[in-house]
């Protein structure tokens, strides 16, 4: 995704309670599978079947959605370059989603806190320019959330005065 020229400015990944969060569900339902084993367990029921039904169910219904879950955690990340930022979004093991924003066309960015930001995580948002649309961005469970902003908007900021033509090539 980068260009000549371009640098690294920042990159983050999504803190591991948006996979925790994403699978709550996933996990209520697996409880309920095992209680309903034990159940048929103390009837008396024959195991092998019951074991085998239950994971066979537990296997179509359950672990795709939690794969899923994983990889959009694991491989979903924010990229800060000198000239735009880059939401990489991995949906699943085949499709990859990559949306790059050139910093031109930022009008803001804002941070919000989660959670009374016990966990240490928040809400990134990202307004456009109207000229470019206009639309709202919020990226959730980036951690350190008021840092990333901060860098975000002083990038932002650099390449307005100073890489759009305003101002010297560098900063003195």
């Amino acid at each position: 995704c980068l260009s000549e020229g371009e640098e690294v400015v920042l990159m983050t990944y999504y803190h591991a309670l948006s996979f925790f969060f994403a699978s709550l569900r996933e996990i209520f339902f697996t409880m309920i599978f095992l209680g309903i084993g034990i159940g048929l367990w103390a009837i008396g029921a024959p195991m092998v079947w019951v074991v085998g039904m239950l994971t066979a169910i537990w296997f179509f219904f359950i672990f795709f959605n939690l794969l899923k879950a994983w990889i959009d955690w694991r491989f979903d990340f924010i990229l800060v370059t000198t000239d735009k930022l880059i939401l990489v979004d991995q949906t699943s093991l085949i499709r990859q989603k990559v949306n790059p924003i050139h910093l031109e066309n930022i009008g803001s960015i804002a941070s919000e806190t989660q959670y009374w930001n016990l966990f240490g995580f928040g809400k990134i948002i990202i307004n456009l320019k109207e000229g470019e649309g206009g639309g709202v961005s919020i990226l959730t469970f980036v951690p350190n959330a008021e840092e990333v902003a901060s860098k975000i908007s002083a990038t932002v900021t650099y390449y307005q005065r100073y890489v759009d033509g305003n101002g010297p090539s560098r900063p003195s």
